[in-house]
């Protein structure tokens, strides 16, 4: 099945990568799929290579483990303060790690919660939700919505404003963060939504970036599959699920405006820049950053390659306009 591609934009879509980016990509490609592998050793993966290759995050003032009340058990949170002064109460963000629902958590996303608690200057809320195969849909966004009525319940003894609440994440967790603002709706009004790089459709449609940038490229097609699969089962009702492919989603003109970053050489490049245009054709004041030499992950490659460093400092400037 062919999904609907996006009109062209005025950019261009790909530039070269980085050479140093190009040579991890290369030894990356020589280890074992990471579908191969069983997720625990997947997700140890992952922590070493987000521990690995980026720069050091800067300085926030505390930062402190909290579980809360979730709607399958004890749900951990991870709240960062900024060490910047400011005055009180402040501007808050919920976090959603990415990670295919599958290997992510808050080790993983720990420095780029940092930073952007210390570059936007906001209360910083990390949610661990639940991962598959363990705990597949609609457990994460189940958690993802959850923690985000926690956050504006909760906000004045945090020393937030519930009235400046954001929600953000990264490739999975941006997914998570568009269906947890979703499904809040006017409950809990939101100043924005920050999406990186975001899945947008099921795996079975396919794109032109999903083709061209299938292998060699971090995020390959099978692991697609396999994050997929592993999160959504194999129901063929899933392909369209509004809470699951994006695009299919008949409720995007509800969203707060939204900050959106594609990739060049990322599969879910086209996937991404048509969800940013669905968006602004709904009528949500839309953002979007295309970076034509960065690819899947890049948030974590900052010592490798400036590309996800300019995503991180563009999200947090325009979090800190918005809210």
């Amino acid at each position: 099945m062919n999904a609907r591609l996006p009109e062209p934009i005025n950019a261009d879509l790909t530039a070269p990568i980085d050479p140093p980016l190009a040579g991890f990509l290369a030894q990356a490609a020589m280890q074992p799929p990471l579908e191969s592998l069983p997720p625990d050793v997947g997700r140890q993966i992952y922590r070493e290579l987000a521990a690995s290759l980026g720069l050091p995050p800067p300085p926030v003032a505390t930062v402190v483990d909290h579980t809360v009340r979730g709607p399958g058990g004890p749900l951990p949170l991870r709240l960062y303060t900024p060490a910047t002064p400011a005055a009180l109460p402040r501007p808050m963000l919920v976090y959603l790690h990415g990670g295919g629902w599958v290997i992510g958590d808050l080790e993983t996303h720990d420095a780029v919660c940092r930073q952007l608690c210390h570059d936007a200057g906001m209360l910083v809320i990390a949610v661990d939700y639940r991962r598959a195969p363990e705990h597949p849909f609609p457990a994460a966004p189940d958690d993802a919505e959850a923690a985000l009525r926690w956050a504006a319940a909760h906000a004045a003894e945090l020393g937030g404003d519930p009235a400046r609440l954001s929600v953000a994440g990264d490739s999975a967790g941006a997914q998570l963060a568009a269906v947890a603002a979703m499904r809040v709706g006017a409950d809990v009004p939101l100043r924005g939504l920050g999406l990186i790089y975001p899945p947008a459709l099921h795996h079975s449609e396919t794109t032109p970036s999903r083709s061209e940038n299938g292998e060699g490229k971090f995020l390959t097609a099978s692991a697609m599959v396999w994050f997929m699969d592993s999160y959504l089962g194999k129901d063929a009702s899933m392909v369209r699920h509004p809470q699951a492919a994006l695009l299919h989603a008949t409720r995007l003109g509800d969203l707060p405006p939204t900050w959106i970053a594609t990739l060049g050489h990322d599969p879910l490049r086209d996937e991404g820049i048509a969800l940013a245009q669905a968006l602004a054709a709904a009528g949500v004041a839309t953002t979007h950053v295309h970076e034509p030499s960065g690819v899947h992950a890049c948030i974590h490659f900052t010592a490798l390659s400036p590309v996800g460093g300019r995503l991180m400092a563009g999200l947090a400037q325009w979090l800190r306009q918005t809210a």
